[in-house]
């Protein structure tokens, strides 16, 4: 719908109000006109920024305050401790490295070299300001909350803070957003939702390896997506932003 078809309906269902207040009505048919990027797709992803940091600040609340998440992240961890088996937790100490520093870095480098070689300096731009922000904010959460890690059922030795999981953001945020690229920015590839699903589940891998191998508690691995989200959301918000005004300069 329209911005012009929205501020008419708009006017129509609220009558004097509408008349009176006619910035807010064309503010309102701005918001959630489906016409352009601004409307209506900038308006889910705020409020899901919204919500997402408001949900973190409740499970990081929950964490100061030692209400019952703590219980359910103990009781959660040593069940599956209780579960464990060699074969499986060999495979996930492997798959957990797709969140590592090291694998981050070296898919950054690669990214951006891809990317500008379709010369798309803008994204690189963009995917190396998520990579240090989301880097930056699980470093501060975790000299904030100062929470150790669930050492005695640990399957190795990580050093650092628990809260958040810095690989569990770090995998919503790279993998959520070069998964975005490719089925955004290919409208020929074959199979997108295939490649969706695939991030999807790189992002489920590694957060998941964090609490079999007892190196994270459940709210460690929760709060890390969270925190990955809001980035994501962040790196989508300035992808279509550019892509607008690189449509609106060649336009």
């Amino acid at each position: 719908m329209t911005t012009n078809q929205l501020q008419h309906h708009i006017q129509h269902r609220f009558g004097r109000l509408a008349t009176r207040y006619p910035g807010l009505v064309h503010w309102l048919a701005e918001r959630l006109t489906t016409e352009h990027f601004r409307g209506l797709p900038f308006t889910v992803l705020a409020g899901l920024l919204v919500v997402n940091v408001m949900v973190l600040s409740e499970i990081a609340e929950n964490l100061v305050n030692t209400e019952p998440m703590v219980r359910v992240d103990h009781g959660f961890t040593q069940w599956l401790f209780r579960e464990r088996s060699t074969s499986i937790s060999q495979l996930l100490y492997a798959l957990t490295w797709l969140g590592s520093a090291y694998v981050t870095v070296a898919l950054t480098l690669v990214g951006s070299l891809v990317l500008y070689r379709q010369k798309k300096g803008r994204n690189i731009i963009i995917l190396w300001i998520l990579m240090a922000g989301v880097g930056l904010f699980v470093q501060v959460g975790k000299r904030t909350f100062i929470r150790a890690r669930p050492t005695e059922v640990a399957y190795y030795t990580e050093s650092g803070y628990s809260f958040p999981s810095g690989h569990s953001a770090t995998a919503m945020t790279l993998y959520g957003l070069l998964g975005y690229w490719l089925v955004r920015g290919r409208r020929r590839i074959r199979n997108r939702w295939l490649v969706g699903l695939s991030a999807v589940g790189l992002i489920l891998v590694v957060g998941f390896s964090r609490i079999y191998l007892g190196v994270h508690f459940l709210s460690d691995v929760l709060g890390g997506y969270l925190l990955g989200a809001c980035w994501l959301i962040v790196g989508i918000v300035l992808t279509e932003w550019q892509r607008t005004s690189h449509s609106a300069n060649i336009g």
